[in-house]
Protein backbone atom coordinates (compact mmCIF):
# COMPACT_ATOMS: atom_id res chain seq x y z
CA UNK A 1 0.00 0.00 0.00
CA UNK A 2 1.32 3.42 -0.95
CA UNK A 3 2.46 5.74 1.80
CA UNK A 4 0.90 9.17 1.42
CA UNK A 5 2.80 12.29 2.39
CA UNK A 6 0.62 14.42 4.65
CA UNK A 7 1.20 18.15 5.06
CA UNK A 8 1.03 17.83 8.85
CA UNK A 9 2.44 21.25 9.68
CA UNK A 10 -0.12 23.09 7.55
CA UNK A 11 -2.91 21.12 9.24
CA UNK A 12 -1.55 21.69 12.76
CA UNK A 13 -0.89 25.41 12.29
CA UNK A 14 -4.33 25.98 10.77
CA UNK A 15 -6.13 24.11 13.56
CA UNK A 16 -4.16 26.07 16.17
CA UNK A 17 -5.26 29.33 14.52
CA UNK A 18 -8.89 28.17 14.40
CA UNK A 19 -8.69 27.02 18.04
CA UNK A 20 -7.18 30.34 19.17
CA UNK A 21 -9.85 32.30 17.30
CA UNK A 22 -12.59 30.08 18.76
CA UNK A 23 -11.28 30.60 22.31
CA UNK A 24 -11.21 34.35 21.72
CA UNK A 25 -14.82 34.30 20.53
CA UNK A 26 -15.92 32.12 23.48
CA UNK A 27 -14.12 34.08 26.21
CA UNK A 28 -14.72 37.59 24.84
CA UNK A 29 -17.76 37.27 22.56
CA UNK A 30 -18.69 40.95 22.43
CA UNK A 31 -15.13 42.17 21.90
CA UNK A 32 -14.42 39.45 19.33
CA UNK A 33 -17.61 40.18 17.43
CA UNK A 34 -16.90 43.92 17.39
CA UNK A 35 -13.27 43.46 16.29
CA UNK A 36 -14.07 41.00 13.53
CA UNK A 37 -17.02 43.08 12.38
CA UNK A 38 -14.83 46.20 12.16
CA UNK A 39 -12.31 44.29 10.04
CA UNK A 40 -15.12 43.04 7.82
CA UNK A 41 -16.53 46.54 7.35
CA UNK A 42 -13.06 47.85 6.50
CA UNK A 43 -12.58 45.05 3.96
CA UNK A 44 -15.90 45.58 2.20
CA UNK A 45 -15.98 49.39 2.34
CA UNK A 46 -12.34 50.41 1.85
CA UNK A 47 -11.33 47.52 -0.42
CA UNK A 48 -14.60 47.24 -2.30
CA UNK A 49 -13.09 48.57 -5.51
CA UNK A 50 -10.46 45.80 -5.36
CA UNK A 51 -13.04 43.01 -5.21
CA UNK A 52 -15.07 44.68 -7.95
CA UNK A 53 -12.00 44.76 -10.21
CA UNK A 54 -11.11 41.15 -9.35
CA UNK A 55 -14.62 40.00 -10.28
CA UNK A 56 -14.58 41.94 -13.55
CA UNK A 57 -11.16 40.49 -14.35
CA UNK A 58 -12.37 36.95 -13.69
CA UNK A 59 -15.30 37.48 -16.04
CA UNK A 60 -12.93 38.63 -18.79
CA UNK A 61 -10.42 35.81 -18.21
CA UNK A 62 -13.14 33.16 -18.32
CA UNK A 63 -14.36 34.41 -21.70
CA UNK A 64 -10.77 34.53 -22.94
CA UNK A 65 -10.04 30.96 -21.82
CA UNK A 66 -13.27 29.48 -23.14
CA UNK A 67 -13.10 30.99 -26.62
CA UNK A 68 -9.35 31.07 -27.15
CA UNK A 69 -7.43 28.38 -29.02
CA UNK A 70 -6.89 26.70 -25.66
CA UNK A 71 -10.59 26.09 -25.08
CA UNK A 72 -10.55 22.61 -26.67
CA UNK A 73 -7.73 21.27 -24.50
CA UNK A 74 -8.97 18.27 -22.53
CA UNK A 75 -8.19 18.17 -18.84
CA UNK A 76 -7.14 14.54 -18.81
CA UNK A 77 -7.31 11.96 -21.57
CA UNK A 78 -10.23 9.65 -22.24
CA UNK A 79 -13.95 10.16 -21.71
CA UNK A 80 -15.31 12.13 -18.74
CA UNK A 81 -15.66 10.14 -15.54
CA UNK A 82 -19.24 11.30 -15.01
CA UNK A 83 -22.27 11.90 -17.18
CA UNK A 84 -23.06 15.58 -17.65
CA UNK A 85 -26.15 15.52 -15.40
CA UNK A 86 -24.28 13.86 -12.53
CA UNK A 87 -21.31 16.18 -13.05
CA UNK A 88 -23.47 19.30 -12.85
CA UNK A 89 -25.52 17.88 -9.95
CA UNK A 90 -22.36 17.19 -7.94
CA UNK A 91 -21.06 20.69 -8.63
CA UNK A 92 -24.35 22.36 -7.70
CA UNK A 93 -25.00 20.35 -4.55
CA UNK A 94 -21.42 20.82 -3.35
CA UNK A 95 -21.35 24.57 -3.96
CA UNK A 96 -24.79 25.71 -2.86
CA UNK A 97 -25.74 23.61 0.16
CA UNK A 98 -28.63 24.73 2.34
CA UNK A 99 -27.76 28.34 1.49
CA UNK A 100 -29.80 28.10 -1.71
CA UNK A 101 -32.95 27.21 0.27
CA UNK A 102 -32.37 29.89 2.88
CA UNK A 103 -31.48 32.80 0.62
CA UNK A 104 -33.71 31.96 -2.33
CA UNK A 105 -36.64 32.26 0.07
CA UNK A 106 -35.56 35.36 1.99
CA UNK A 107 -32.95 37.41 0.13
CA UNK A 108 -35.49 39.34 -1.92
CA UNK A 109 -37.00 40.66 1.36
CA UNK A 110 -33.76 42.44 2.27
CA UNK A 111 -33.48 43.95 -1.22
CA UNK A 112 -37.14 44.99 -1.06
CA UNK A 113 -36.72 46.74 2.30
CA UNK A 114 -33.18 48.06 1.66
CA UNK A 115 -32.96 48.41 -2.13
CA UNK A 116 -29.98 49.52 -4.23
CA UNK A 117 -29.55 52.68 -6.29
CA UNK A 118 -31.29 54.88 -3.72
CA UNK A 119 -34.72 53.40 -4.46
CA UNK A 120 -37.47 53.88 -1.89
CA UNK A 121 -37.84 50.88 0.45
CA UNK A 122 -40.90 48.66 -0.19
CA UNK A 123 -41.73 50.61 -3.34
CA UNK A 124 -42.80 49.19 -6.69
CA UNK A 125 -39.32 49.93 -8.03
CA UNK A 126 -37.76 48.07 -5.10
CA UNK A 127 -39.99 45.07 -5.76
CA UNK A 128 -38.99 45.06 -9.43
CA UNK A 129 -35.22 44.89 -8.75
CA UNK A 130 -35.34 42.56 -5.73
CA UNK A 131 -35.09 39.26 -7.60
CA UNK A 132 -32.82 40.63 -10.35
CA UNK A 133 -30.10 41.37 -7.79
CA UNK A 134 -30.29 37.79 -6.53
CA UNK A 135 -29.77 36.63 -10.12
CA UNK A 136 -26.75 38.94 -10.25
CA UNK A 137 -25.14 38.03 -6.93
CA UNK A 138 -25.67 34.28 -7.40
CA UNK A 139 -25.23 34.27 -11.19
CA UNK A 140 -22.42 34.60 -13.71
CA UNK A 141 -19.92 36.45 -11.45
CA UNK A 142 -20.27 33.93 -8.62
CA UNK A 143 -20.05 30.86 -10.83
CA UNK A 144 -17.26 32.46 -12.81
CA UNK A 145 -15.22 32.65 -9.60
CA UNK A 146 -15.81 28.91 -9.12
CA UNK A 147 -14.77 28.19 -12.71
CA UNK A 148 -11.59 30.25 -12.96
CA UNK A 149 -9.51 28.39 -10.38
CA UNK A 150 -10.67 24.94 -11.43
CA UNK A 151 -8.80 25.15 -14.75
CA UNK A 152 -5.21 25.70 -13.48
CA UNK A 153 -5.57 23.11 -10.71
CA UNK A 154 -7.02 20.51 -13.10
CA UNK A 155 -4.50 21.41 -15.83
CA UNK A 156 -1.51 20.91 -13.55
CA UNK A 157 -2.98 17.69 -12.14
CA UNK A 158 -4.16 16.01 -15.35
CA UNK A 159 -2.14 17.57 -18.19
CA UNK A 160 1.17 18.19 -16.46
CA UNK A 161 0.75 15.05 -14.32
CA UNK A 162 2.05 16.78 -11.18
CA UNK A 163 1.38 15.10 -7.85
CA UNK A 164 -0.89 16.89 -5.40
CA UNK A 165 -4.41 18.25 -5.86
CA UNK A 166 -4.20 21.55 -4.01
CA UNK A 167 -4.49 25.32 -4.21
CA UNK A 168 -0.73 25.55 -3.73
CA UNK A 169 -0.32 23.41 -6.84
CA UNK A 170 -2.49 25.78 -8.86
CA UNK A 171 -0.21 28.65 -7.84
CA UNK A 172 2.97 26.77 -8.75
CA UNK A 173 3.53 28.73 -11.96
CA UNK A 174 4.24 31.79 -9.79
CA UNK A 175 5.58 30.31 -6.55
CA UNK A 176 7.74 27.64 -8.18
CA UNK A 177 6.37 25.10 -5.71
CA UNK A 178 8.65 26.35 -2.94
CA UNK A 179 7.80 24.66 0.40
CA UNK A 180 7.36 27.95 2.27
CA UNK A 181 4.83 29.21 -0.27
CA UNK A 182 3.03 25.86 -0.26
CA UNK A 183 2.69 25.93 3.53
CA UNK A 184 1.37 29.51 3.60
CA UNK A 185 -1.15 28.86 0.83
CA UNK A 186 -2.35 25.60 2.39
CA UNK A 187 -2.85 27.31 5.76
CA UNK A 188 -4.93 30.08 4.16
CA UNK A 189 -6.87 27.49 2.19
CA UNK A 190 -7.65 25.17 5.12
CA UNK A 191 -8.56 28.09 7.38
CA UNK A 192 -11.02 29.43 4.80
CA UNK A 193 -12.69 26.05 4.37
CA UNK A 194 -12.99 25.31 8.09
CA UNK A 195 -14.49 28.76 8.70
CA UNK A 196 -16.91 28.22 5.83
CA UNK A 197 -17.97 24.85 7.21
CA UNK A 198 -18.71 26.34 10.62
CA UNK A 199 -20.93 28.93 8.94
CA UNK A 200 -22.65 26.17 6.94
CA UNK A 201 -23.54 24.50 10.22
CA UNK A 202 -24.53 27.83 11.75
CA UNK A 203 -26.95 28.64 8.91
CA UNK A 204 -28.17 25.18 7.96
CA UNK A 205 -28.72 23.45 11.31
CA UNK A 206 -31.18 26.01 12.84
CA UNK A 207 -33.23 25.97 9.63
CA UNK A 208 -33.37 22.17 9.50
CA UNK A 209 -34.36 21.89 13.18
CA UNK A 210 -37.09 24.51 12.72
CA UNK A 211 -38.35 22.79 9.55
CA UNK A 212 -38.60 19.48 11.39
CA UNK A 213 -40.29 21.15 14.37
CA UNK A 214 -43.00 22.67 12.19
CA UNK A 215 -43.52 19.58 10.03
CA UNK A 216 -43.59 16.72 12.55
CA UNK A 217 -43.50 18.42 15.95
CA UNK A 218 -39.99 17.69 17.20
CA UNK A 219 -38.69 20.27 19.70
CA UNK A 220 -36.91 23.34 18.38
CA UNK A 221 -34.22 23.39 21.05
CA UNK A 222 -30.46 23.57 21.45
CA UNK A 223 -30.28 19.85 22.20
CA UNK A 224 -32.13 19.13 18.96
CA UNK A 225 -29.60 21.26 17.09
CA UNK A 226 -26.79 19.19 18.60
CA UNK A 227 -28.58 15.99 17.61
CA UNK A 228 -29.01 17.36 14.08
CA UNK A 229 -25.27 18.08 13.82
CA UNK A 230 -24.57 14.49 14.87
CA UNK A 231 -27.06 13.13 12.30
CA UNK A 232 -25.62 15.26 9.49
CA UNK A 233 -22.08 14.29 10.49
CA UNK A 234 -22.95 10.60 10.51
CA UNK A 235 -24.52 10.78 7.03
CA UNK A 236 -21.79 12.82 5.35
CA UNK A 237 -19.10 10.67 6.99
CA UNK A 238 -20.72 7.55 5.53
CA UNK A 239 -21.00 9.25 2.15
CA UNK A 240 -17.39 10.39 2.26
CA UNK A 241 -16.18 6.95 3.33
CA UNK A 242 -18.13 5.36 0.45
CA UNK A 243 -16.27 7.51 -2.09
CA UNK A 244 -17.25 9.88 -4.88
CA UNK A 245 -19.25 7.29 -6.84
CA UNK A 246 -21.17 5.43 -4.17
CA UNK A 247 -21.45 8.41 -1.88
CA UNK A 248 -21.28 11.90 -3.36
CA UNK A 249 -22.62 11.04 -6.82
CA UNK A 250 -25.58 9.08 -5.43
CA UNK A 251 -26.46 11.78 -2.88
CA UNK A 252 -26.16 14.58 -5.46
CA UNK A 253 -28.27 12.82 -8.09
CA UNK A 254 -30.98 11.91 -5.57
CA UNK A 255 -31.03 15.37 -4.02
CA UNK A 256 -31.25 17.08 -7.41
CA UNK A 257 -34.21 14.96 -8.50
CA UNK A 258 -36.02 15.60 -5.21
CA UNK A 259 -35.22 19.31 -5.44
CA UNK A 260 -36.79 19.49 -8.90
CA UNK A 261 -39.94 17.79 -7.59
CA UNK A 262 -40.10 20.30 -4.73
CA UNK A 263 -39.61 23.25 -7.09
CA UNK A 264 -42.29 21.91 -9.43
CA UNK A 265 -44.77 21.79 -6.56
CA UNK A 266 -43.97 25.35 -5.43
CA UNK A 267 -44.22 26.51 -9.04
CA UNK A 268 -47.60 24.89 -9.69
CA UNK A 269 -49.24 26.07 -6.47
CA UNK A 270 -47.39 29.38 -6.06
CA UNK A 271 -48.94 31.47 -8.87
CA UNK A 272 -46.96 30.13 -11.86
CA UNK A 273 -47.92 33.04 -14.14
CA UNK A 274 -46.40 35.62 -11.77
CA UNK A 275 -43.29 33.47 -11.31
CA UNK A 276 -42.76 33.16 -15.07
CA UNK A 277 -43.41 36.83 -15.80
CA UNK A 278 -41.27 38.21 -12.99
CA UNK A 279 -38.46 35.74 -13.66
CA UNK A 280 -38.35 36.95 -17.27
CA UNK A 281 -38.50 40.60 -16.18
CA UNK A 282 -35.86 40.15 -13.47
CA UNK A 283 -33.54 38.31 -15.84
CA UNK A 284 -34.00 41.09 -18.39
CA UNK A 285 -33.24 43.75 -15.79
CA UNK A 286 -30.11 41.88 -14.72
CA UNK A 287 -28.87 41.49 -18.31
CA UNK A 288 -29.71 45.10 -19.23
CA UNK A 289 -28.00 46.49 -16.12
CA UNK A 290 -25.19 43.94 -15.84
CA UNK A 291 -22.38 46.36 -16.71
CA UNK A 292 -23.40 49.14 -14.28
CA UNK A 293 -24.18 46.53 -11.61
CA UNK A 294 -20.80 44.82 -11.80
CA UNK A 295 -18.90 48.13 -12.04
CA UNK A 296 -20.81 49.83 -9.19
CA UNK A 297 -18.60 51.14 -6.37
CA UNK A 298 -20.87 53.92 -4.98
CA UNK A 299 -18.22 56.69 -5.03
CA UNK A 300 -20.78 59.51 -4.71
CA UNK A 301 -24.06 58.28 -3.23
CA UNK A 302 -23.03 55.79 -0.56
CA UNK A 303 -26.13 53.77 0.28
CA UNK A 304 -24.04 50.92 1.69
CA UNK A 305 -25.75 48.40 -0.57
CA UNK A 306 -22.67 47.66 -2.68
CA UNK A 307 -20.42 47.12 0.35
CA UNK A 308 -22.99 45.18 2.38
CA UNK A 309 -24.18 42.93 -0.42
CA UNK A 310 -22.25 42.99 -3.71
CA UNK A 311 -18.71 43.25 -2.31
CA UNK A 312 -19.65 40.96 0.57
CA UNK A 313 -20.76 38.30 -1.91
CA UNK A 314 -17.67 38.66 -4.11
CA UNK A 315 -15.42 38.27 -1.07
CA UNK A 316 -17.51 35.37 0.22
CA UNK A 317 -17.35 33.45 -3.08
CA UNK A 318 -13.61 34.10 -3.42
CA UNK A 319 -12.81 32.71 0.03
CA UNK A 320 -14.88 29.56 -0.45
CA UNK A 321 -13.94 29.08 -4.12
CA UNK A 322 -10.69 27.06 -3.59
CA UNK A 323 -12.79 24.47 -1.78
CA UNK A 324 -14.78 24.06 -5.00
CA UNK A 325 -11.82 24.40 -7.36
CA UNK A 326 -10.20 21.26 -5.97
CA UNK A 327 -13.42 19.25 -5.84
CA UNK A 328 -14.56 20.28 -9.32
CA UNK A 329 -11.07 19.68 -10.72
CA UNK A 330 -11.16 16.10 -9.42
CA UNK A 331 -14.53 15.28 -11.02
CA UNK A 332 -13.81 17.13 -14.30
CA UNK A 333 -11.27 14.75 -15.81
CA UNK A 334 -11.96 14.35 -19.54
CA UNK A 335 -13.71 17.73 -19.88
CA UNK A 336 -12.30 20.51 -22.04
CA UNK A 337 -11.36 23.92 -20.68
CA UNK A 338 -14.30 25.40 -22.59
CA UNK A 339 -16.70 22.84 -21.10
CA UNK A 340 -15.48 23.52 -17.57
CA UNK A 341 -15.69 27.31 -17.86
CA UNK A 342 -18.95 27.58 -19.80
CA UNK A 343 -20.81 24.73 -18.11
CA UNK A 344 -20.02 25.93 -14.62
CA UNK A 345 -20.88 29.54 -15.50
CA UNK A 346 -23.99 28.95 -17.62
CA UNK A 347 -25.38 25.93 -15.78
CA UNK A 348 -24.83 27.86 -12.56
CA UNK A 349 -26.72 30.86 -13.94
CA UNK A 350 -29.58 28.68 -15.20
CA UNK A 351 -29.92 26.90 -11.87
CA UNK A 352 -29.83 30.23 -10.04
CA UNK A 353 -32.55 31.67 -12.28
CA UNK A 354 -34.63 28.52 -11.82
CA UNK A 355 -34.36 28.26 -8.03
CA UNK A 356 -34.54 31.97 -7.19
CA UNK A 357 -37.09 32.53 -9.94
CA UNK A 358 -39.47 30.07 -8.32
CA UNK A 359 -38.78 30.43 -4.58
CA UNK A 360 -38.16 34.20 -4.47
CA UNK A 361 -41.09 35.03 -6.73
CA UNK A 362 -43.32 32.71 -4.72
CA UNK A 363 -42.52 34.79 -1.65
CA UNK A 364 -42.66 38.15 -3.45
CA UNK A 365 -46.11 37.31 -4.81
CA UNK A 366 -47.36 36.46 -1.31
CA UNK A 367 -45.99 39.79 -0.05
CA UNK A 368 -47.49 41.92 -2.82
CA UNK A 369 -50.91 40.24 -2.64
CA UNK A 370 -51.05 40.49 1.15
CA UNK A 371 -51.30 36.72 1.67
CA UNK A 372 -48.11 36.54 3.74
CA UNK A 373 -46.34 39.64 5.06
CA UNK A 374 -42.69 38.59 5.01
CA UNK A 375 -41.50 42.06 6.01
CA UNK A 376 -43.56 42.34 9.20
CA UNK A 377 -43.19 38.70 10.22
CA UNK A 378 -39.42 38.79 9.75
CA UNK A 379 -39.25 41.64 12.28
CA UNK A 380 -40.86 39.50 14.98
CA UNK A 381 -39.79 35.94 14.16
CA UNK A 382 -36.59 34.16 13.29
CA UNK A 383 -35.69 33.81 9.59
CA UNK A 384 -35.96 30.02 9.98
CA UNK A 385 -39.53 30.29 11.27
CA UNK A 386 -40.47 32.66 8.44
CA UNK A 387 -39.19 30.11 5.90
CA UNK A 388 -41.15 27.29 7.54
CA UNK A 389 -44.33 29.37 7.71
CA UNK A 390 -44.02 30.43 4.06
CA UNK A 391 -43.64 26.82 2.88
CA UNK A 392 -46.55 25.69 5.06
CA UNK A 393 -48.73 28.27 3.28
CA UNK A 394 -48.70 25.86 0.32
CA UNK A 395 -51.26 23.04 -0.01
CA UNK A 396 -50.19 20.00 2.04
CA UNK A 397 -47.88 22.44 3.79
CA UNK A 398 -46.45 20.16 6.47
CA UNK A 399 -45.70 17.39 3.98
CA UNK A 400 -44.02 19.86 1.62
CA UNK A 401 -42.02 21.28 4.53
CA UNK A 402 -40.82 17.79 5.45
CA UNK A 403 -39.65 17.26 1.85
CA UNK A 404 -37.98 20.69 2.13
CA UNK A 405 -36.22 19.42 5.26
CA UNK A 406 -34.96 16.29 3.46
CA UNK A 407 -33.65 18.37 0.56
CA UNK A 408 -31.94 20.78 2.96
CA UNK A 409 -30.44 17.92 4.93
CA UNK A 410 -29.01 16.28 1.81
CA UNK A 411 -27.70 19.59 0.44
CA UNK A 412 -25.81 20.13 3.69
CA UNK A 413 -24.53 16.55 3.54
CA UNK A 414 -23.22 16.92 -0.03
CA UNK A 415 -21.58 20.25 0.80
CA UNK A 416 -19.76 18.79 3.79
CA UNK A 417 -18.89 15.63 1.86
CA UNK A 418 -17.15 17.73 -0.79
CA UNK A 419 -15.39 19.67 1.97
CA UNK A 420 -14.03 16.48 3.53
CA UNK A 421 -12.78 15.26 0.16
CA UNK A 422 -11.18 18.62 -0.64
CA UNK A 423 -9.46 18.92 2.74
CA UNK A 424 -8.17 15.37 2.52
CA UNK A 425 -6.95 15.81 -1.06
CA UNK A 426 -5.20 19.09 -0.27
CA UNK A 427 -3.54 17.52 2.77
CA UNK A 428 -1.78 14.89 0.62
CA UNK A 429 1.22 16.30 -1.20
CA UNK A 430 1.84 13.27 -3.45
CA UNK A 431 -1.70 12.43 -4.63
CA UNK A 432 -1.55 11.13 -8.20
CA UNK A 433 -4.22 11.62 -10.87
CA UNK A 434 -5.90 8.22 -10.46
CA UNK A 435 -5.75 8.18 -6.68
CA UNK A 436 -8.17 9.23 -3.99
CA UNK A 437 -7.20 10.45 -0.51
CA UNK A 438 -6.94 7.74 2.17
CA UNK A 439 -10.19 7.04 3.98
CA UNK A 440 -8.51 7.51 7.35
CA UNK A 441 -7.65 11.10 6.40
CA UNK A 442 -11.21 11.78 5.24
CA UNK A 443 -12.48 10.37 8.54
CA UNK A 444 -10.07 12.65 10.42
CA UNK A 445 -11.39 15.74 8.66
CA UNK A 446 -15.01 14.62 9.12
CA UNK A 447 -14.46 14.48 12.89
CA UNK A 448 -12.65 17.84 12.95
CA UNK A 449 -15.24 19.79 10.96
CA UNK A 450 -18.03 18.42 13.15
CA UNK A 451 -16.22 18.85 16.46
CA UNK A 452 -15.38 22.54 16.06
CA UNK A 453 -18.95 23.84 15.52
CA UNK A 454 -20.25 21.45 18.22
CA UNK A 455 -17.78 22.86 20.74
CA UNK A 456 -18.68 26.41 19.78
CA UNK A 457 -22.37 25.59 20.10
CA UNK A 458 -21.91 24.13 23.60
CA UNK A 459 -19.90 27.21 24.55
CA UNK A 460 -22.76 29.34 23.18
CA UNK A 461 -20.31 31.26 21.02
CA UNK A 462 -21.74 33.63 18.38
CA UNK A 463 -21.10 31.66 15.19
CA UNK A 464 -22.07 34.68 13.09
CA UNK A 465 -18.77 36.26 14.17
CA UNK A 466 -16.97 33.81 11.92
CA UNK A 467 -18.75 35.23 8.88
CA UNK A 468 -16.43 38.20 9.21
CA UNK A 469 -13.36 35.94 9.13
CA UNK A 470 -14.46 34.58 5.75
CA UNK A 471 -14.66 38.08 4.29
CA UNK A 472 -11.29 39.07 5.79
CA UNK A 473 -9.69 35.88 4.46
CA UNK A 474 -10.82 36.86 0.95
CA UNK A 475 -7.87 39.26 0.70
CA UNK A 476 -5.08 36.63 0.82
CA UNK A 477 -7.21 34.10 -1.08
CA UNK A 478 -7.69 36.64 -3.89
CA UNK A 479 -3.91 36.84 -4.22
CA UNK A 480 -3.72 33.07 -4.70
CA UNK A 481 -6.47 33.43 -7.30
CA UNK A 482 -4.30 35.89 -9.22
CA UNK A 483 -1.39 33.45 -8.93
CA UNK A 484 -3.60 30.69 -10.39
CA UNK A 485 -4.58 32.86 -13.36
CA UNK A 486 -0.95 33.77 -14.07
CA UNK A 487 0.04 30.11 -13.74
CA UNK A 488 -2.50 28.75 -16.23
CA UNK A 489 -1.57 31.25 -18.94
CA UNK A 490 2.12 30.60 -18.32
CA UNK A 491 1.61 26.83 -18.66
CA UNK A 492 -0.62 27.12 -21.72
CA UNK A 493 1.96 29.29 -23.45
CA UNK A 494 4.76 26.88 -22.58
CA UNK A 495 2.87 23.76 -23.68
CA UNK A 496 0.75 25.01 -26.60
CA UNK A 497 2.03 28.51 -27.36
CA UNK A 498 3.25 27.90 -30.93
CA UNK A 499 0.30 25.74 -31.99
CA UNK A 500 -2.76 26.94 -33.90
CA UNK A 501 -6.34 26.29 -32.84
CA UNK A 502 -6.68 23.52 -35.46
CA UNK A 503 -3.44 21.87 -34.38
CA UNK A 504 -4.52 21.85 -30.75
CA UNK A 505 -7.94 20.43 -31.64
CA UNK A 506 -6.38 17.72 -33.82
CA UNK A 507 -3.85 16.83 -31.13
CA UNK A 508 -6.55 16.45 -28.50
CA UNK A 509 -8.52 14.10 -30.76
CA UNK A 510 -5.53 11.98 -31.73
CA UNK A 511 -3.88 11.54 -28.34
CA UNK A 512 -4.84 8.15 -26.87
CA UNK A 513 -6.25 7.86 -23.36
CA UNK A 514 -3.85 7.57 -20.44
CA UNK A 515 -3.19 4.01 -19.35
CA UNK A 516 -3.61 3.27 -15.64
CA UNK A 517 -0.44 2.72 -13.71
CA UNK A 518 -0.93 0.16 -10.97
CA UNK A 519 -3.67 -0.80 -8.58
CA UNK A 520 -7.32 -1.68 -9.03
CA UNK A 521 -9.35 0.92 -10.85
CA UNK A 522 -12.90 1.85 -10.04
CA UNK A 523 -14.98 0.63 -13.03
CA UNK A 524 -16.90 3.87 -13.34
CA UNK A 525 -14.37 6.57 -12.50
CA UNK A 526 -11.01 5.01 -13.04
CA UNK A 527 -9.96 6.12 -9.57
CA UNK A 528 -7.29 4.01 -7.99
CA UNK A 529 -8.62 2.46 -4.82
CA UNK A 530 -6.13 2.93 -2.01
Amino acid sequence: MKKFKIDKWAIIITLVIVLALSIYIVLLPEQATATLNNLRVFTTSKMGFYFVLITIGIFAVNISLAFSKYGNIKLGKGDPNYKTFSWIAMIFCATMGTSILYWATLEWVYYYTGPPMGLAPQSIAAAEVAVSYSFFHWGIPAWGIYAIGTVPIAYRYYIRQKDGLSLAGGCEGVTGGKPVWNKIINIIFIFGIVSGIIISFGTGIPMLVNNLHNSIGTPDTFIMQVIMVVIVTFIFTLSSYAGLDKGMKFCSDSTTYLFFILLAFVFIFGNPLFQIENTIKSLGLMINNFVPMIFETEPIVKTGFTADWTVFYWAWWITLAPWMWIFIAKISKGRTIKQVVLTISLAGLISTVLFFGILSNYGLNLQLTGQFDFVSILQNQSPEQVISSAIMALPLGKIVLFVWFIVGLMLLVTTLDSAVFTLAAASVTNLKTDEIPPKSLKLFWAVIIAAIPLCLMFAKAPLDSLKSTIIITAVPVSITLIFCIISIFKWLKQDYGDMTRDEITRLEKETPPDLPETGDLSPSTGEKQV
